[in-house]
């Protein structure tokens, strides 16, 4: 299955947070306590849905089933600013949200960014629950190799830039 840039990257941000929550500092398994303590907080957490929704995402660890996998992996391919991006009325039809992942559903959906969230954390649980999630590349375009390259010379040169401005000995040749 090939998934967006989007989800790609989001995909391995959950992953890793969930990987931080497994054990606590000594190697003791933690999850299952640090993952309702998370639940429990969602309220003080629900500002970051927009700007770090990894930290956010683990409330509805098992929160969903999909009888309808194709339909998931359709929203899988997509990004939030393309047109095809469903929105949660959409998605929530064709997915299954646990009964006691409902209150706090509800609770994002209050939040301006919460209809895109509830998608972006549905779909990273689906994400997560597929069997090839883990080698499977990011869809990308012909070009996008070029793409990638234009991107991080872009962004070289303006770190370049902005270690100038900090007095730093430029690297450009």
């Amino acid at each position: 299955m090939k998934h967006s840039r989007y989800f790609a990257e989001l995909a391995f941000s959950y992953d890793a947070e969930i990987n931080d929550l497994l054990t606590d500092s000594e190697g003791n398994p933690v999850f299952n306590v640090r993952l309702m303590e998370k639940r429990e907080q969602l309220k003080s957490i629900l500002p970051m849905i927009e700007f770090s929704p990894e930290m956010v995402l683990p409330v509805f660890y098992d929160g969903f089933s999909f009888p309808d996998p194709q339909a998931m992996v359709a929203v899988a391919r997509c990004e939030p600013d393309d047109g095809d991006f469903p929105g949660w009325g959409d998605l929530s039809s064709v997915i299954t949200v646990e009964p006691w992942a409902c209150p706090l559903v509800e609770a994002v959906l209050a939040e301006s960014a919460g209809e895109v969230f509830m998608v972006t954390a549905a779909c990273l649980e689906f994400i997560r629950k597929s069997a090839d999630a883990a080698t499977s590349p990011p869809a990308v375009d012909d070009d996008s190799d070029e793409n990638i390259d234009d991107e991080d010379q872009d962004l070289a040169e303006s770190g370049d830039d902005w270690l100038a401005e900090q007095g730093f000995d430029s690297f450009k040749a």
